[in-house]
């Protein structure tokens, strides 16, 4: 697996429609860690009667320094990694054992 260049973040929004929390990662074998700990803690809590449903979002984005910046100045789009040719889901699918 090649991994990007780019700076990585995980995207957490724990409740659509509230605003999310980011954290900025090494490579995509830590991304996928961390998305994996949130998804399943996010799982815990619900089949635990903790939180009522299960309207959360968890993404990964890159920092791509050829993109107009947002309203913010900032430059981050979704995961793609144009070496492999693969959007976030594909690579995990393709790596899941090296990410592990």
């Amino acid at each position: 697996m090649k991994n990007v260049k780019n700076k990585l973040r995980v995207v957490h929004i724990p409740q659509v429609p509230m605003d999310g929390f980011t954290i900025e990662v090494k490579n995509e074998r830590e991304a996928f860690l961390i998305e994996e700990t949130l998804a399943n803690q996010h799982l815990f809590l619900y089949e635990n009667d903790v939180i009522p449903d299960y309207s959360n979002v968890i993404c990964v984005e890159m920092w791509d320094d050829e993109l107009e910046p947002d309203e913010d100045g900032l430059k981050w789009t979704d995961y793609y990694n144009e070496e492999e040719e693969l959007d976030w889901e594909n690579l995990k699918e393709t790596y899941i054992n090296i990410l592990k």
